[in-house]
């Protein structure tokens, strides 16, 4: 009971019936519940800290030589692409196929499914 409410209990004529605080719901399952949270929490970071030093790893390997396309004509001299008595190659056809009819291709969409928000199956005939 606090000094006002003293103070007022003196002047009043009847008692006045406190209003009792309900006391504060404690679990006792709180201080287990919290530490395997922090556990759990622990174990993404250090599988996250884990991923990305092994994605480190990965980039810092050496880079794998590619071998050079049909379209790449090699090292080339700067007098050589200015000199004009040399006739050029032209490798705009190159690997290029030509299909005579379309049966010979095949029906290669047949068997693809299509994944998204189509409201119906969707068949390539």
């Amino acid at each position: 009971m606090g000094f006002v409410n003293r103070f007022k209990s003196l002047f009043s004529s009847k008692s006045e019936q406190l209003d009792e605080q309900p006391k504060e719901f404690q679990d006792p399952h709180r201080a287990k519940m919290t530490e395997a949270f922090v556990e759990r929490q622990q174990s993404v970071i250090d599988d996250a800290m884990d991923e990305l030093k092994s994605a480190d790893e990965k980039i810092k390997s050496e880079p794998v030589p590619t071998s050079a396309s049909d379209y790449d004509a090699g090292d080339v001299e700067m007098m050589d692409l200015l000199s004009e008595e040399e006739e050029y190659e032209d490798h705009s056809e190159m690997n290029v196929v030509e299909h005579l009819s379309v049966e010979e291709i095949g029906s290669h969409l047949e068997s693809v499914t299509v994944e998204g928000d189509l409201p119906e199956e969707v068949k390539f005939e």
